[in-house]
């Protein structure tokens, strides 16, 4: 891709990320400057002490705007004092940009970042389609793409696998998960005791709007990458088909678990110091993925959660344990299910209330928050939705597959059209504060 080009994209990318807040093109361009001049500096030095200088100051930005609040109110909790701190807006995407940096600094550091200037590193970290929600994709596997000769090419199979994953991502997050999000609402939020149907109704709305907003979000980068040629790394290989623990993290948020695994998991020591150890860098590593999601204790307890079901399924593998492909899918699916109500709750009463009434400890009736339709539709709905996931193969691999007939294409035009129909409606914004 010529020199033009990639400006155009840089600017297109800025005024994206500059059409919610402004100011926080300044930090976006600040990191990308710092981050820049360190990996400079590691080229020429190839010093552990720039590399954690550099480290530092990226933790340092992202503590700040993301666990300020966090860190001041439980403070001001021990010690009974009131916080002293304004609340701070979360910057859009500064997780994903941090860490994608961060990888950066640690892959020049090893010697696996190819140098680049600094127009080639600003896109890298600011092309739109993968900003503000990710996948988290490494220097050596994007900016190359940027420079192969036929970059600026029109691929009339990119064009249409692109718009395709476009089309169905929008679809997935404006009318599946938009859909969802005022029930979920009623039963998390509004709701003072929900009884078993509701209870369940209510979980099992969440489980299926998280996942068609996050894929969804994937699905319209992805595409967007293709349109210019790019292929972005996958981030969903059909989670909800996992049979065991294990399997649904190689599955969900793949860039993030990739990312755990190669800068914090391994450098813990990996798998390399004995059967303890790895159980606790593994426990450790979820404990930080739940950290990264929120700065909240529901967070670091839902990634506790995970650590602690990843380190029972190490056990039971090395003890020779197995489990029936259903019993092993009912098992992860329900655990899952289960923890995504801590993920979502607001405060610790909102967890409780949900999980009383999935145990039948309210009653086995409906509330006032969904009525008796409401409760069956929803829950219907919820579990085809699951049965499609589950059953079938995801947009990704779909999108492989087709050879853009008439048919696909009018299928695909009908999946834009009712998403930019429905596009100001009711919607609500999951990942973008992650």
């Amino acid at each position: 891709m010529h020199f033009a080009g990639k400006l155009f994209l840089v600017c297109a990318s800025f005024i994206f990320y500059a059409w919610w807040k402004t100011e926080y093109l300044f930090l976006l361009s600040g990191t990308i400057i710092w981050n820049f001049m360190m990996a400079e500096a590691l080229h020429r030095w190839r010093s552990k002490s720039i590399l954690s200088l550099a480290v530092c100051g990226n933790i340092s930005v992202l503590g700040y705007f993301k666990y300020k609040n966090f860190f001041f109110d439980n403070i001001a909790g021990l010690t009974g004092m009131p916080s002293i701190t304004e609340k701070v807006i979360i910057p859009l995407g500064v997780s994903f940009y941090t860490f994608q940096q961060i990888s950066f600094l640690v892959d020049t550091y090893r010697g696996k970042a190819d140098r680049c200037n600094l127009l080639d590193y600003t896109l890298f970290v600011s092309f739109f389609p993968q900003l503000v929600a990710g996948p988290i994709s490494y220097q050596h596997e994007i900016t190359p793409q940027f420079n192969a000769s036929d970059a600026g090419n029109l691929n009339y199979n990119n064009i249409g696998q692109g718009f395709f994953l476009f089309s169905i991502g929008l679809f997935k997050k404006i009318v599946i998960a938009d859909s969802l999000a005022p029930y979920v609402e009623k039963g998390f939020d509004n709701a003072l005791a929900l009884p078993f149907w509701d209870s369940w109704a209510t979980s099992l709305a969440y489980t299926c709007q998280l996942y068609f907003d996050f894929s969804g979000y994937t699905d319209m980068a992805l595409g967007l990458g293709l349109l210019f040629n790019i292929k972005l790394p996958n981030n969903f290989n059909s989670p909800y088909k996992s049979t065991n623990i294990q399997e649904f993290w190689r599955k969900w948020h793949i860039t993030l678990g990739r990312f755990v695994r190669d800068y914090i998991y391994i450098p813990l020591g990996g798998s390399r110091k004995g059967s303890y150890r790895t159980l606790a860098n593994l426990f450790s590593s979820f404990l930080l993925i739940g950290l990264w999601h929120g700065a909240g204790w529901n967070f670091v307890l839902w990634g506790g959660l995970h650590g602690g079901a990843i380190v029972i399924h190490r056990i039971w593998q090395n003890t020779g344990g197995k489990l029936p492909i259903y019993a092993g899918w009912i098992l992860t699916f329900l655990y899952v299910n289960a923890c995504w109500v801590l993920f979502r709750a607001t405060t610790t009463y909102d967890a409780i209330k949900i999980f009383k009434g999935m145990m039948g400890m309210v009653n086995v009736g409906f509330s006032t928050a969904l009525t008796l339709t409401d409760d069956f539709i929803l829950l219907g709905a919820c579990m085809g939705l699951i049965a499609f996931t589950a059953l079938f193969k995801n947009s990704v691999e779909i999108s492989h597959e087709m050879k853009f007939s008439f048919k696909e294409s009018a299928l695909t035009l009908t999946f834009f059209v009712i998403s930019f129909i429905k596009l100001y409606s009711y919607q609500t914004f999951l990942y973008f504060d992650f």
